[in-house]
């Protein structure tokens, strides 16, 4: 539960510590209290009925005087205003008095022992207990500084979270130059070769621009729909080479109503392409398997190892530092990434955890 209590939103802080104060102070306080110099429990509901006509004064003191002037830093005005509020905290408690002797739903012996303070008359002796009218007021200073405290948490999550989508834009905005940059290439490509292919190309490529740059740039889209568009980058990617078996993508699971962050596994399959096929070797291949259970993706590259140089791109290239700082950002503490090197194959393995949609 305090678990998600941290996720909730400045406003429901404050309303919790608010209700959380009052509860205290006007039901939980007088009900020992009560408990303690009544023989009659319905004394005791009539107390805590008493100090619930206080709650008006109490929330003048925190909501207003306090943030007006102690909080406000003009701590000679709080001292100014102390004996005004006193005042305003007596009238109050008289007016309650007023109040509980005419409701018949309180004993009337109560009643009577209110009637000998002589609320109606001022008399110079203060019918509130001035010790635990002070108690009032140092609890609604310490329930300021904790509002004050959620006010300036909520102020900095707010500038985090700002920094934190700042960042992912401009991660996201690197990933779409190489995209075009690369599928330009392979149009390019088919047109020096008068390929018959190309109508075609041109109209995959424009249902994927269709998707780059209006749907991904949502926070989040379906992941039906990241699957079919890289479907068709990957069928882009195919037109290039006449061995349909050299791209080898699969999808295990059910993607329906899953949502995911758009294009955030494409620099990994754009790196494959890049790095592997882009030399002409005998029994090279690129697999790519995608796995969605309920709460977990899985994806999983593998290409052939080119050359030893490419280890170095591989793991620092601005593809794979793209997305490794993407799920930092989006999914800390909730996913893996891992690139190894294995019987002459690059692998990268990248696990996002669900449960934290």
């Amino acid at each position: 539960m305090l678990k998600g209590i941290t996720h909730w939103s400045y406003n429901n802080k404050v309303k919790l510590a608010e209700f959380i104060y009052l509860t205290i102070l006007s039901v939980i306080i007088p009900l020992s209290v009560g408990l303690q110099i009544f023989d009659h429990f319905s004394f005791t509901l009539s107390y805590i009925f008493l100090n619930l006509l206080q709650i008006p004064v109490i929330l003048l003191f925190y909501r207003w005087v306090l943030p007006k002037t102690l909080f406000n830093k003009r701590i000679w005005l709080f001292f100014a205003a102390l004996p005004i509020y006193f005042v305003i905290y007596e009238l109050n408690a008289r007016l309650a008095y007023f109040i509980a002797t005419q409701l018949p739903i309180i004993p009337r012996q109560y009643q009577e022992n209110l009637l000998s303070a002589q609320p109606f008359k001022w008399t110079g002796r203060l019918i509130q207990n001035i010790d635990y009218t002070l108690l009032i007021l140092l609890s609604s200073i310490g329930v300021v500084f904790i509002r004050e405290l959620f006010k300036r948490q909520h102020i900095v999550d707010e500038l985090r979270s700002d920094k934190l989508q700042l960042e992912l834009e401009q991660l996201k905005s690197q990933v779409q130059p190489h995209f075009f940059f690369n599928t330009l290439n392979n149009l390019y490509s088919l047109s020096l070769q008068g390929s018959p292919k190309t109508s075609v190309t041109i109209a995959n490529l424009s249902a994927i621009m269709r998707y780059v740059l209006y749907e991904a740039r949502e926070e989040k889209v379906l992941l039906a729909k990241e699957i079919a568009f890289l479907h068709s980058y990957i069928d882009l990617e195919r037109i290039r080479h006449s061995d349909e078996n050299l791209i080898q993508f699969g999808v295990q699971g059910n993607p329906n109503g899953i949502l995911i962050e758009p294009l955030i596994f494409l620099p990994l399959i754009e790196n494959c392409f890049k790095h592997s096929l882009a030399y002409k070797i005998p029994g090279n291949q690129v697999q790519i398997m995608m796995t969605i259970d309920e709460d977990e993706i899985t994806l999983q590259t593998a290409n052939l190892v080119v050359m030893k140089s490419e280890q170095v791109t591989m793991q620092g290239g601005i593809g794979l530092q793209n997305v490794r700082k993407r799920l930092e950002l989006l999914y800390p503490g909730h996913h893996q990434l891992s690139v190894v090197e294995e019987n002459g194959q690059f692998i990268i393995t990248v696990n996002i955890h669900l449960t934290t949609q």
